[in-house]
């Protein structure tokens, strides 16, 4: 297949600019989720002579539920396995689950689902295997390096081309990959000669190229015609590819911040009362011709004056009740917009009974189970394309649309929290009456396939072992009775005991030759 540098290179320039467009909004919600979220009232002028103290005060009064909303989610999300889908077998996918652990994606995945809830998509790559352990190779892409472009009208199903861009450290360079249906493109450029934030799309000047093919070998040929970067969205809409889990939720961080820093500067300034005095006589300090203080305010220091006319007083405290009830609100705010319990937001008092639990977490499970489904497609197409690179047959692919037809699909750990005597009382009654079979049972008590699997072999391997050793039924004699004894009464020699003859049906028969 030949290659087409210039189309690569016009991919290149299109879809660099909206690369780092959207790299600003990205890293500002990578910030609200590690915490660093804008300082309240800080403003320019105020940072220049903004004191030490007033500046730590501020960071400090920053409490970050950003990183809650998303974990509570994310902890949830955990893939269990692979199965083959109804339509041809329902035994686990042991291939899928094979090309998943050469790739470390029991820990990878979780990375990218975290991204994705964090950013509103992140990224799966998919190429040939590079490292000649049989397995297509998979990679974990994050969003302010990868961009996709999509087949117009496709509803973010067909894939045109993809784009991934990154500074080497190294070598000094900024690297860009192009990913079409035909391979994929390499190029690169000094980054001392543009700044790589301004989304120039790689040209200085309309006569200077500045992106060049990269190393002896810019191209590598695409063996399954498909662009092998799947998205996995969060939130996705018709005309949306995703949207952070926190998109609706920073404003209401930022208003808790602020409440949190009123508090602390009220605390500071009004944990302990302040004292007045009248009728005093001010001093000046000679030198400086300022007002020196009357008296040294300590712990251990006791105001004093001879002088029967002055008089002395105190204001009285802060009242810091008002704060925290604001603050509460925001963070009851903060459930109702993100649909997180309460419970995990502001604990209180006694933890809540099962029965509450399960009905404050309803929408969350809900929440997390239409993501589960979203998400289920995209890692579904990406064990499809790494069958692809493996040689397994041809991708089927609609030309109208670039679908792929999957027929595995992915086992999530359950989304609910429930009791353990619950669900396995519910789920032993299910099997004693034969609704589901073993390996069901297993799986609706928690396991893993990889559990499953491993018990349903241990379980055949013990009953064949049983088999093994039952001991044969003794041979007949030879006179022609059995050498074992008598079926019926127990007999034998001692005091009290009796011969008893067998039944009828249970008599020896001799067969003569």
């Amino acid at each position: 297949m030949a290659s087409d540098t210039k189309t690569a290179l016009g991919w290149l320039t299109r879809l660099y600019p909206q690369l780092t467009a959207r790299a600003t909004q990205l890293n500002r919600l990578d910030d609200y989720y590690t915490g660093d979220h804008p300082l309240p009232f800080l403003t320019p002028a105020h940072a220049e002579k903004m004191r030490s103290q007033f500046r730590q005060m501020l960071e400090e009064s920053r409490s970050n539920f950003m990183r809650l909303l998303i974990d509570v989610v994310d902890e949830r999300l955990q893939v269990d396995g692979f199965r083959l889908s109804a339509t041809s077998d329902l035994q686990s996918d042991k291939d899928s689950w094979d090309i998943w652990q050469a790739n470390q994606l029991d820990s990878l995945s979780r990375s990218a689902i975290l991204d994705s809830l964090v950013k509103g998509v992140s990224y799966i790559s998919v190429w040939g295997d590079t490292d000649e352990d049989g397995y297509a190779d998979i990679a974990v892409e994050d969003a302010t390096e990868t961009f996709v472009a999509y087949t117009p009208g496709s509803n973010f199903r067909s894939r045109d081309a993809a784009l991934k861009c990154w500074v080497d450290d190294i070598e000094k360079l900024e690297r860009a990959t192009v990913y079409l249906p035909d391979g994929v493109y390499k190029f690169a450029r000094d980054v001392t000669e543009v700044d790589i934030t301004s989304g120039t799309g790689g040209f200085d000047s309309a006569e200077k190229r500045l992106w060049t093919p990269y190393s002896d070998d810019p191209f590598i040929e695409n063996p399954i015609g498909v662009v092998p970067i799947v998205p996995l969205r969060n939130r996705p809409r018709t005309l949306c590819e995703g949207e952070s889990e926190i998109s609706d939720s920073t404003s209401v961080q930022n208003q808790i911040n602020s409440l949190l820093f009123l508090l602390a500067l009220a605390g500071y300034f009004g944990a302990h009362k302040q004292r007045w005095a009248t009728g005093i006589t001010l001093m000046e300090d000679d030198e400086t011709k300022q007002v020196k203080e009357p008296f040294d305010v300590a712990i251990d220091k006791l105001w004093a004056t001879e002088d029967p006319e002055v008089k002395f007083g105190e204001f009285s405290q802060t009242d810091l009740d008002g704060y925290l009830k604001a603050i509460d609100q925001k963070v009851g705010h903060l459930a109702v917009v993100s649909r997180t319990p309460k419970h995990y937001l502001l604990p209180s008092g006694q933890d809540p009974s099962g029965d509450a639990i399960k009905s404050s977490e309803s929408g969350l499970v809900r929440k997390i189970e239409r993501k589960q489904a979203i998400l289920g497609e995209a890692f579904e197409e990406v064990l499809v394309l790494a069958r692809q690179f493996q040689g397994e047959g041809t991708a089927v692919v609609d030309n109208m649309k670039g679908t792929l037809v999957v027929d595995s699909e992915v086992v999530w750990a359950d989304a609910a929290t429930e009791s353990e005597a619950v669900r396995s009382d519910a789920t032993i009654k299910k099997f004693a009456a034969g609704l589901i079979p073993a390996e069901q049972a297993l799986e609706d008590l928690g396991y893993s396939q990889v559990q499953i699997a491993r018990m349903m072999a241990q379980k055949a391997s013990a009953a064949l072992l049983a088999s093994v050793q039952t001991p044969p039924p003794p041979p007949p004699s030879g006179d022609g009775t059995d050498s074992g004894p008598p079926v019926g009464e127990p007999t034998g020699t001692g005091a009290g005991e009796t011969i008893t003859e067998p039944p009828a049906e249970f008599k020896p028969i001799t067969i003569r030759a």
